[in-house]
């Protein structure tokens, strides 16, 4: 490959990829929870699922790839519910940063393709850790599906 492929383009371009633009909005949120005593944001993780490759036949093709961000944060179980709102207010940030990204990138392509990102899943999961019973860990799952033209 010489080129970057266009799932490449549009997760790491500095200037207009949703992961320099997602951890753009997340270094102010970490600043944020840094105030927080007791709570530690970890580093997100990037799973990629199911690709697809949609209306084959046509000059255009288009591929969906399906992509999960999973983060971790770990803080004191004391404060479960401080923590719950803090882990929605995460959910509700990337969700609106990657919409906003996808909305600007929507404009980046020639009609009549559709925004790349048209709808995200996920879920957010508590558990106590058991090395240490007044700590605990959340985990929160974003999930999408990428859609971008088919380069040949």
């Amino acid at each position: 490959m010489t080129q970057p492929s266009n799932i490449r383009q549009l997760l790491t371009d500095t200037k207009l990829g949703l992961i320099p633009h997602l951890d753009n909005r997340l270094k102010t949120i970490e600043n944020l929870l840094q105030q927080q005593e007791n709570l530690e944001f970890q580093p997100y993780d990037l799973l990629f699922g199911e690709c697809k490759t949609l209306a084959a036949n046509e000059p255009r093709p288009l591929i969906t790839q399906s992509i999960s961000l999973i983060f971790f944060m770990t803080g004191n179980a004391e404060d479960k519910l401080e923590l719950l709102l803090l882990a929605s207010e995460l959910q509700n940030t990337v969700d609106a940063a990657i919409f906003e990204w996808s909305n600007h990138e929507w404009h980046q392509f020639e009609k009549p393709l559709k925004r790349p990102v048209t709808q995200i899943a996920g879920g957010l999961d508590y558990e106590l850790l058991e090395s240490s019973p007044d700590s605990c860990y959340i985990t929160l799952f974003r999930e999408f599906d990428l859609t971008y033209p088919l380069t040949f």
